[in-house]
């Protein structure tokens, strides 16, 4: 199947920050797009694209079954990133995976998963990750994605299992606070001197995925980045984008975890999201996640646009424009 406009392709988690970008670039490139959304789901980004609703849930079988009815690919982003309860993990991610390759067995179309860099583990012996190395996640967010990924890759779909480095970009929430303290002049240091982290703008996640959905021949996992960055290069465009040199303030491993314990107690109690968690912390501590995305660029012909100076600016700039910054 390629973009011409002649596909049906179904996105679940549409309504998120990488699902809404995802739908408006499928729509962009000639694609009809159904999006499987549940009746509280924010479609602020998707009612002027034209698209399609499916009502209901991956932990609904039958409104997964009615969802990918006709489809011609799938493009599945629906999921946990944090909660206050680690069994959801499980529940959401590995059990709508469960749910959702059943639904298409019916409809045995291309089927594109959007994993995490967090099923494959921090990185190792100080180099980026490949699909070679053996995957090592260390908390549950991770360990769900990679149980999800098994079950995508043994279910006898045309399957494709994408693993992000994290993702930024514009209408982003998570990294939202790190440019609102640097607007400030600040920068909380909560990992180890000389941290590596891999970094992907949404746009190159989103033509990876798309072009994975579109290949009749990538099969397997492929990693998306956009670069690796050491972790106060990072500070530094997010600084130029803003316009500060943010001082660095380190934050103790202790303190970090003292309040993610605070934190994962709040969100339980008044039924917010979980910002930090344990787990997070844990990740946060790290001293690399690094991942190499030679395979998606042979196979595919993936290849990142935005630099990193670009995405940064980009990024506040349309913070500033929403006026979230």
């Amino acid at each position: 199947m390629t973009g011409s406009g002649a596909g049906l392709a179904l996105v679940t988690g549409a309504s998120g920050f990488v699902g809404g970008h995802l739908a408006e670039a499928l729509v962009a490139g000639g694609y009809r797009v159904r999006c499987l959304v549940r009746p509280q789901s924010d479609r602020r980004w998707l009612d002027s694209l034209g698209v399609t609703y499916a009502a209901g849930t991956v932990e609904d079988a039958a409104s997964l079954r009615r969802a990918v009815d006709g489809v011609d690919v799938v493009f599945h982003l629906a999921a946990l990133t944090t909660t206050p309860r680690e069994a959801d993990y499980d529940r959401v991610n590995y059990g709508g995976v469960l749910r959702l390759v059943d639904a298409m067995a019916a409809r045995p179309v291309r089927l594109v998963f959007c994993s995490s860099l967090a099923a494959g583990g921090p990185a190792r012996a100080g180099r980026p990750l490949t699909e070679a190395d053996p995957p090592a996640p260390i908390g549950p967010y991770g360990e769900s994605k990679l149980r999800a990924e098994q079950v995508v890759l043994s279910g006898g779909l045309p399957a494709v299992v994408v693993r992000p480095s994290a993702v930024y970009g514009p209408r982003e929430r998570d990294i939202l606070a790190a440019f609102r303290l640097a607007a400030r002049g600040l920068a909380i240091r909560t990992g180890p001197r000389g941290q590596q982290l891999a970094m992907v703008h949404v746009a190159d996640l989103v033509r990876g995925l798309i072009a994975c959905g579109q290949s009749v021949t990538a099969s397997g996992v492929y990693y998306i980045n956009g670069g690796n960055h050491p972790w106060d290069d990072i500070v530094t465009a997010m600084g130029a984008a803003v316009g500060r040199r943010s001082l660095v303030v380190p934050l103790p491993g202790s303190v970090v975890r003292g309040v993610s314990y605070v934190a994962r107690e709040w969100a339980r109690l008044s039924g917010s999201k979980a910002l930090l968690t344990p787990e997070r912390a844990r990740d946060m501590a790290q001293p690399a996640w690094m991942c190499d995305d030679a395979r998606a660029r042979r196979d595919v012909g993936y290849a990142p646009q935005i630099a990193l100076a670009d995405g940064m600016r980009s990024t506040a700039e349309w913070y500033r424009s929403a006026g979230w910054l």
